[in-house]
């Protein structure tokens, strides 16, 4: 697990204002993200997918305390 959440910088045009990564597990990966009166905490495993106004993001990869994160605009 992460000790301290991971902050992610968004561009303001996804209409996400914070993003953060707040714990890692074996299996999956725990993200909130807040914008536009809205407010998202989720847990996605490796694979799986997730988004929040015009922002959304696949884990790529979950090993050994450390995620890869893949973001791209919502379609």
């Amino acid at each position: 697990m992460t000790k301290e959440p991971t902050r992610i910088p968004v561009e303001a045009r996804f209409g996400v204002g914070s993003l953060e990564v707040t714990s890692i597990t074996a299996n999956s990966v725990v993200v909130q993200a807040s914008g536009d009166g809205m407010f998202l905490s989720t847990s996605v495993s490796e694979g799986g997918t997730g988004s929040l106004n015009g922002l959304s993001f696949r884990v790529t990869d979950v090993r050994e305390g450390q995620a890869v994160l893949d973001f791209f605009p919502k379609k």
